[in-house]
């Protein structure tokens, strides 16, 4: 849908990542806000937006039809509820917030004014996930027994605000959250968590970890994240007749197939991110529902909270 015009709060990489995104959708980039100014006029000439402006300028904005909150975790929720009660929509990367009681608030804020909210897993934007849920319905692998689910890369850079406990940083909220995510969109919510987190570096959140989530009749989902490990991603489905693999299911490079055992199923690449705001905008305009709305959010953060206190639980029982 193309005429659509976005603001942005943050500068943040990520946008320079989902940029093609935008460009492909048709969409327009009005303005960019940042605490900096020196730093918004540099990044919104990156990016391409007509200007640059303070957050409150972007909310206050009339050339703009959504927002999208590309801030640290820890700043998500407020800037999305005051972007929500600015009569503005608003995408916003994930994690939506850091906390199941912040993603009801968003939600709350969104209902109040009668506006979208969605949360940026553009992962299940990618038509081979429609792929995946077709054989699952053919039965092509038979009843579902086991999930795997990874994402996590060497995190280098000591003053990231990924490593900040006070921006809600740590490797579940930031890649630990996919896994999570799609072992509930396949599988729904868990009725047991267990599992560890791992503060590797001393820095105040956790770096490396991985869980199992239970579900009824026996069903397992296993996920894991690091900063400190190149573990890369995967997701591979186990079921009683065979497997399905997504190769880079959350981040895809070259590789766009769908593997179901030896066979390999061939998917036209498609941007994400791309499919993300054509979705976001036909929400907007047309009431078209999303995958990723805001209210799926809080699912995801109280797995992550039941992970968290197994792991505190195990700690104090070690001591």
């Amino acid at each position: 849908m193309s005429g659509f015009r976005w603001g942005i709060l943050g500068t943040g990489r990520i946008n320079l990542r989902v940029l093609p995104g935008f460009s492909e959708a048709g969409h327009a980039i009005a303005v960019v806000g940042s605490r900096d100014p020196a730093r918004g006029r540099a990044h919104a000439a990156e990016l391409g937006a007509a200007r640059a402006g303070s957050y409150d300028d972007v909310l206050a904005a009339d050339d703009v039809d959504a927002v999208y909150v590309s801030l640290p975790n820890g700043l998500h929720a407020a800037w999305s509820i005051r972007a929500l009660e600015a009569g503005k929509p608003v995408l916003c990367e994930k994690p939506m917030a850091a906390s199941v009681a912040d993603c009801q608030a968003m939600v709350e804020a969104a209902e109040r004014h009668g506006l979208p909210l969605a949360e940026a897993f553009m992962y299940r934007y990618h038509p081979r996930w429609r792929v995946v849920r077709q054989l699952l319905d053919e039965g092509a692998i038979g009843r579902v027994l086991t999930l795997r689910a990874a994402f996590g890369f060497r995190l280098d850079r000591a003053e990231d605000v990924r490593l900040s406990p006070e921006l809600a940083g740590g490797a579940a909220q930031d890649v630990g959250c996919y896994a999570v995510n799609a072992a509930r969109w396949f599988l729904g919510e868990p009725t047991r968590v267990r599992g560890r987190l791992a503060d590797r570096r001393g820095v105040g959140v956790d770096t490396h970890g991985a869980a199992v989530l239970e579900y009824p009749d026996g069903v397992l989902a296993t996920v894991e994240c690091s900063f400190d490990a190149p573990i890369g991603q995967r997701f591979e489905l186990v079921g009683e007749r065979g497997t399905i693999e997504v190769p880079g299911p959350f981040l895809p490079s070259r590789d766009h197939s769908v593997r179901v055992g030896d066979r390999v199923e061939q998917v036209p690449p498609a941007n994400q991110y791309a499919e993300q705001f054509r979705a976001f905008a036909r929400c907007v305009r047309e009431g078209t529902p999303l995958l990723t709305p805001g209210t799926d959010a809080a699912g995801t953060q109280d797995v992550i909270a039941r992970w968290r206190l197994y792991t505190e639980a195990r700690e104090e029982g070690d001591r």
